[in-house]
C-alpha cells in the first residue's frame, strides 16, 4: 500500500519546489551562506507545521550551494517506507549530489560500493525491532563513512565539505535516530573530514522539542528558523501565479493562514488542454475514440479533472481546482451517464477505459502535471478508500496526532458534540485502530496516509491541538503519580500488617498447642511431696540410754556420749516426706474447663487473623493490578513522538 503513494509524496514536494519560492528569502540567503565552506554555521534547524515549505526550502538552499560551491557534497536522502539505518544510508548513497570539481563516475563508484556492502545488512524497521545488534550497527556507520572519506579523496586537490540534510526528522523511528546520535556520530567525529561537516534538519517540532537529541549529538550551538505563515500580501502573490480569480488578499491570508500548499491549492485552475485529435487517440480502443470526438475543450477539461479522483464529487475535485470549477465538472459529468455511473451516495464513478485514455493524453500533453495530479490523487484516493465520509474527515485528521488515546481522553479534550462524532467513528472504523487495555492507537498505515493527505491540503488539525494533548498528558502523569504514591504506600502499610498478623497467629497457635498439652496432662492431677519435722521417742530414750552407757565404760565413754548426743538430737528433729494424691472428686472439673475455655479463645483469635490477612493478600493483589493499570495508561505519551 505505502510504496505507490510513498515516491508520490515527493513529486508533491517537487511541485512546491517548481513554484517560484515567496517569502522565505532570508532564510534562504542566511543557510546558504552559513552553511557555505566559508561560512560559520555547524547546524541548522528548520521547524514548521506541515505545507510551510520546509522540504521546498532544503531544496533549494541545496540547488544555491551546489550551484555556487563546487566543494560542496549535498547528502539529502529522500524518506522512504524503510527507515532502517542501512535503509538510509543506502538511500543517501543514491541521492547524493556533488559539485562540479566532483566527478560523476566517483559519486557512481561510491553509490555501487556502498549498496553492495550494505546489501547482506537487514534492510527494514522489523528487523531492527527485532533487535539489532551493536556491530551491525557499527557495520552500517563504517560502511558509509568510509565510503564518504573514499569519496573525498578521489580530488586531491579539493577540500570537500559534506552537508548532512535530514528532512522530515520528526518522522525518524527511535532505532534510527539512535545510530544516527550515537554510532553514526561517532564514527564521523573520528573522520578527519568531521570537521568540515554541516548538519541540517528539517521537522514539524520546535528545536527545543528536539534538544535532548542535539545534546547527545553533541550539538551545542543549532540555528533555528521557524517558518511562519505567510503574509497577506506575499499570499495574494503566490495566489496570483497560479490563479486568474480576484480575491482579496486578506481573504486567501484567513483561508490559508498564511500556509504556502493551502494557498496552491486554493489557487488550482482548471488546465487548458487542447482537444487531441481522433489519430492521436488510442487506437486500440475504437468506442472510447467515438465516444471522446465529440466533446468540446471544457469538456475535455472536465474529464480531465474528473479522471483522477477515484470517486467522483466536489470534496475531491476541489483537490484539483477552485471549487467553483469543481462544482461545474461535478454537475456536468453526473449528467452524462454515458461515460459515467452515479452510485447511490451521489458519488460519480468514470468509465475506467475513458479515464485511463483521458490520463494518457494528459501525459503525453504535460507530462509534469500529470506525473503531479497522479501523485495528488494518489495520497487522496488512499485516504478517502479509508474514510470515504467527507464530514468525517476532520476525525482521523485529529485523532493522527495522537500517539494513544482512550475515550476519557477525547471527553475531555472535544466538546460534547464533537466527541459524540469520535464516539461512533471509533466503533465505526475499529479495524484501523489497535485497542490494549482501553488505549487506542492508529495504525501506522493509516497514520501516515492521513498525514500526507493533509499536506497535500486536505483538512487541517484543531489549532492548539497539540498544546492541550500535552498539558493533559502532563497533568494524568501527575495524577497518576500521586495515585502510584498513594497505592504503594497502601500495599506497604497492608504487607506489613500481614507480616505481623502472620506472626501472631504463629505465637497464638504455640499457646494453643501449649494448652492442649495442659489439657491432656494437667499438672493439678500430679503428685505432690509434703516435707515437715517430727520428734521420734524412740531415738530420744535410745539416745538417753546411750549417753547413761558412758558412764559406765573407761575406754569408749566419750564415743557412747557423742552417739547418744546424736540419736537425742534426731529424736528431736526427726524429717517426714509424705507424698499427697489429688482428690478425684468434684473439683477436678474446674481447670479442665478453664482450659476449653482458652483454647475456643484462642481459636477464634486465630481465626479472625487469618480471615483477615486473607482479606488483606485480596487488597494487596487489587492494588497491584490497579497500579499496573496506572502504569499501562501513563506508560506511552499521548501526543505522537516519531
Amino acid at each position: 500500500m505505502l510504496g505507490a503513494w510513498e515516491v508520490g509524496r515527493f513529486g508533491w514536494i517537487n511541485l512546491l519546489f517548481k513554484m517560484n519560492f515567496i517569502g522565505r528569502e532570508s532564510e534562504l540567503n542566511t543557510l546558504s551562506q552559513g552553511l557555505a565552506p566559508s561560512g560559520t554555521m555547524r547546524a541548522a534547524y528548520i521547524s514548521g507545521e506541515q505545507g510551510m515549505g520546509k522540504s521546498s526550502l532544503l531544496n533549494i538552499v541545496g540547488q544555491n550551494l551546489l550551484r555556487r560551491e563546487h566543494s560542496v557534497l549535498w547528502l539529502c536522502p529522500k524518506l522512504c517506507s524503510d527507515l532502517s539505518p542501512a535503509g538510509w544510508a543506502s538511500q543517501l548513497a543514491r541521492d547524493l549530489q556533488g559539485g562540479e570539481l566532483l566527478a560523476q563516475s566517483a559519486v557512481n563508484q561510491f553509490a555501487q560500493e556502498i549498496g553492495r556492502e550494505l546489501a547482506v545488512l537487514p534492510h527494514s524497521i522489523d528487523s531492527a525491532s527485532a533487535g539489532m545488534d551493536t556491530k551491525l550497527f557499527e557495520k552500517v556507520s563504517e560502511a558509509l563513512v568510509g565510503g564518504l572519506e573514499s569519496l573525498m579523496q578521489s580530488n586531491d586537490e579539493v577540500l570537500f565539505t559534506p552537508i548532512f540534510v535530514f528532512d522530515d526528522f520528526d518522522t525518524y523511528n527511535p532505532f534510527l535516530r539512535s545510530w544516527i546520535e550515537s554510532d553514526l556520530n561517532e564514527k564521523l567525529r573520528s573522520s578527519k573530514n568531521f570537521q568540515k561537516s554541516r548538519f541540517l534538519f528539517a521537522g514539524r517540532k520546535s528545536l527545543s522539542d528536539e534538544r535532548a537529541f542535539f545534546d547527545k549529538f553533541g550539538m551545542e550551538q543549532v540555528h533555528e528558523f521557524h517558518l511562519q505563515g505567510l503574509s497577506p500580501a506575499l499570499c495574494l502573490q503566490l495566489f496570483k501565479q497560479h490563479s486568474n480569480e480576484n480575491i482579496p488578499s486578506t481573504e486567501i491570508q484567513k483561508k490559508t493562514r498564511g500556509n504556502p500548499s493551502k494557498v496552491l491549492n486554493l489557487a488550482s485552475k482548471p488546465v487548458i488542454l487542447d482537444k487531441p485529435k481522433t489519430e492521436k487517440m488510442s487506437e486500440s480502443n475504437t468506442s472510447v475514440s467515438k465516444a471522446l470526438k465529440n466533446f468540446s475543450e471544457e469538456e475535455w477539461n472536465h474529464l480531465l479533472k474528473a479522471a483522477y479522483p477515484d470517486r467522483i464529487n466536489r470534496y475531491a475535485l476541489e483537490f484539483f481546482c477552485s471549487p467553483r470549477d469543481a462544482a461545474y465538472c461535478y454537475n456536468w459529468i453526473k449528467r452524462n451517464r454515458s461515460i459515467a455511473k452515479v452510485e447511490p451516495d451521489g458519488d460519480v464513478i468514470l468509465d475506467p477505459e475513458i479515464r485511463e485514455e483521458i490520463k494518457r493524453v494528459h501525459a503525453e500533453n504535460n507530462s509534469t502535471q500529470a506525473e503531479e495530479w497522479e501523485t495528488l490523487s494518489c495520497v487522496l484516493n488512499a485516504f478517502m478508500g479509508i474514510f470515504p465520509n467527507p464530514n468525517q474527515h476532520w476525525i482521523p485528521v485529529n485523532l493522527q496526532l495522537f500517539n494513544c488515546f482512550n475515550r476519557k481522553l477525547c471527553q475531555q479534550i472535544f466538546d460534547e458534540a464533537n466527541y459524540e462524532e469520535i464516539d461512533g467513528f471509533l466503533e465505526e472504523y475499529q479495524d484501523f485502530f489497535t485497542l490494549n487495555d482501553k488505549q487506542f492507537k492508529m495504525l501506522d498505515d493509516v497514520r501516515l496516509i492521513t498525514s500526507r493527505f493533509v499536506e497535500i491540503g486536505g483538512i487541517q488539525p484543531r489549532d492548539g491541538l497539540v498544546e492541550e494533548i500535552k498539558i493533559k498528558w502532563e497533568e494524568d502523569q501527575r495524577i497518576a503519580e500521586e495515585q502510584r504514591v498513594a497505592m504503594e504506600q497502601e500495599r506497604l502499610n497492608l504487607v506489613t500488617e500481614g507480616e505481623q498478623a502472620k506472626k501472631q497467629i504463629e505465637t497464638l497457635g504455640e499457646l494453643k498447642e501449649k494448652l492442649m498439652e495442659d489439657f491432656r496432662k494437667p499438672k493439678s492431677m500430679k503428685s505432690k511431696r509434703v516435707y515437715s519435722v517430727s520428734s521420734s521417742p524412740v531415738l530420744i530414750v535410745l539416745g538417753i540410754i546411750t549417753i547413761g552407757s558412758s558412764l559406765y565404760a573407761d575406754s569408749i565413754g566419750s564415743y557412747y556420749a557423742a552417739a547418744g548426743l546424736l540419736l537425742t538430737l534426731l529424736g528431736f528433729f526427726w524429717p517426714n516426706v509424705d507424698v499427697k494424691k489429688p482428690k478425684m472428686a468434684g473439683g477436678a472439673s474446674g481447670p479442665n474447663l478453664a482450659i476449653e475455655t482458652q483454647q475456643r479463645s484462642l481459636e477464634h483469635r486465630i481465626s479472625g487473623l487469618k480471615n483477615r490477612v486473607t482479606s488483606m493478600t485480596g487488597s494487596i493483589q487489587r492494588i497491584t493490578s490497579e497500579l499496573d493499570r496506572v502504569n499501562s495508561g501513563v506508560s506511552e505519551p499521548y501526543v505522537l513522538e516519531e
